[in-house]
C-alpha cells in the first residue's frame, strides 16, 4: 500500500522503490538527478562548496545521463497520474536527453524554466563565466483535445520562467553539494499540485522536495541510494511533521 512509503525518504534505488508503487499513484514528480561525475577536488568556502571535474569524467558520464532518463521515464510514465506534471533539474547540455525520454513516454514538453542563481559559486582561477543558471524542465501528460495537468496560475509577474534566488547558505545551507533552497521547492509544489496530492522525489538527497510537500499539505514519496543523505532528509522531514502537529 502506498501509505506504508509515505512522509519518509527510503534507503532504496530510485527504480526499485519506484517499482513499489501502485500506477498513477504520483501527482508530481520534483526531483534533481544526479549527474555521478567522479569529483577529485573540491574548495571550500563559508557556507558553500565548489567543485571541480575533468574533461574525460565529463564525456563518460554524458552517457550515463541519457541512459538513466532512458530509464526512470519509464517509470514516472506508469506512476504518474493522467493530470500530472514532472519537475526535473538538468544541465543545459543534457536538457534534450530529458525531453526525448519524456516525449517517449506519453509526456509534453511546456516549459524550460531557468533558475538564475543571484549568489554563484565564484571562479577563483578567473578561466569562465560564472555558473549562475541551472535549466529546470517541465513535462506534463500529453492530451489529445484538451490540457488536464494542474498549473495553479498565480499572477503574470510570478508566473515568469527566469526565477531569480540565491543557492543555500548560512542556516539552511547543509552537507549535501547540490542542496536546492526550500523556498525554490515551494514554489513549484506550490504552482504543480494541490492539497493532500502526492509527490514524488526518487533523488530525495537533502529532503528539501519533501520539506516543502509537507510544509505545504501534501503527501511525500522519496527515496535516496546514498544513507547518510537519507538520515539528513529524514531528520528534516521529521522535524516538519512535528511542526504540523504543533499548530
Amino acid at each position: 500500500m502506498l501509505s506504508e512509503y509515505l512522509d519518509k525518504v527510503h534507503l532504496d534505488d530510485c527504480i526499485t522503490f519506484m517499482g513499489k508503487l501502485p500506477d498513477k499513484s504520483v501527482d508530481l514528480v520534483l526531483t534533481d538527478p544526479p549527474y555521478e561525475l567522479d569529483w577529485r577536488q573540491s574548495l571550500h568556502f563559508k557556507n558553500r562548496k565548489t567543485m571541480f571535474h575533468h574533461r574525460e569524467e565529463t564525456v563518460k558520464w554524458d552517457k550515463g545521463v541519457k541512459e538513466l532518463y532512458g530509464q526512470i521515464f519509464p517509470e514516472f510514465n506508469r506512476v504518474v497520474k493522467d493530470n500530472g506534471s514532472v519537475i526535473m533539474f538538468t544541465r543545459s547540455e543534457y536538457i534534450t536527453y530529458a525531453v526525448d525520454a519524456a516525449k517517449s513516454n506519453e509526456f509534453d514538453n511546456k516549459a524550460t524554466i531557468c533558475w538564475y542563481k543571484t549568489n554563484p559559486m565564484p571562479q577563483v582561477r578567473k578561466r569562465n563565466y560564472l555558473s549562475s543558471i541551472e535549466l529546470i524542465l517541465w513535462v506534463a501528460r500529453y492530451h489529445e483535445s484538451k490540457c488536464l495537468y494542474t498549473l495553479n496560475f498565480t499572477s503574470q509577474r510570478d508566473m515568469h520562467n527566469l526565477i531569480r534566488l540565491p543557492i543555500c547558505s548560512g542556516a539552511e545551507r547543509l552537507d549535501h553539494p547540490t542542496q536546492k533552497p526550500l523556498v525554490l521547492m515551494e514554489k513549484f509544489v506550490m504552482k504543480h499540485s494541490n492539497i493532500d496530492d502526492v509527490i514524488l522525489d526518487p533523488f530525495a538527497g537533502s529532503g528539501t522536495t519533501g520539506v516543502a510537500s509537507i510544509k505545504l499539505g501534501r503527501k511525500f514519496l522519496g527515496c535516496d541510494a546514498d544513507e547518510k543523505y537519507v538520515d539528513m532528509a529524514n531528520g528534516r522531514l521529521s522535524s516538519e511533521l512535528e511542526k504540523q502537529r504543533l499548530f
